[in-house]
């Protein structure tokens, strides 16, 4: 684009370019195919649900204190090592549900941009442009 402002000999000739430059980009963000902005739409909402999600879980994470653990050569009595046990399998399991709510975020996320693909296909063979997006997500699938 930068070339062809330069080349421009008149303001007529700077719009012009301009006007094709805000089409393309237009065009780029998907805001001409109703079907592409529902995808777009779904993959924004499971986005925005994976957000408040970690929002709600991250507090419910909790860190061993290392004020609980003995530095000094003292030995703990069994029940204090028994709490502290019991603790560390209450936090991992509480970390494992956040794992598989995490990976049911991810396997969903993965479902939709997937089926966005025959969509961007099929509409690229209209809309030449679409063809890099779908090679793109395909792209982001093998390497999975």
């Amino acid at each position: 684009m930068h070339d062809r402002l330069q080349t421009a000999r008149s303001i007529d000739e700077v719009i012009q370019i301009h006007d094709f430059f805000l089409q393309k980009c237009l065009k780029e963000c998907l805001l001409l195919s109703p079907e592409l902005l529902v995808k777009v739409e779904k993959l924004k909402a499971l986005c925005l649900q994976y957000a408040t999600s970690i929002q709600l879980l991250i507090p419910s994470i909790e860190v061993a204190n290392p004020e609980n653990t003995s530095k000094s050569g003292k030995s703990r009595s069994r029940i204090n090592k028994s709490q502290d046990r019991d603790e560390q399998l209450k936090l991992a399991s509480e970390n494992v549900v956040m794992s598989e709510s995490i990976l049911k975020f991810e396997a969903a996320f993965n479902s939709e941009l997937q089926s966005l693909v025959p969509t961007l296909s099929s509409s690229s063979q209209a809309e030449p442009y679409l063809t890099h997006l779908a090679q793109c997500i395909l792209g982001m699938r093998i390497d999975q």
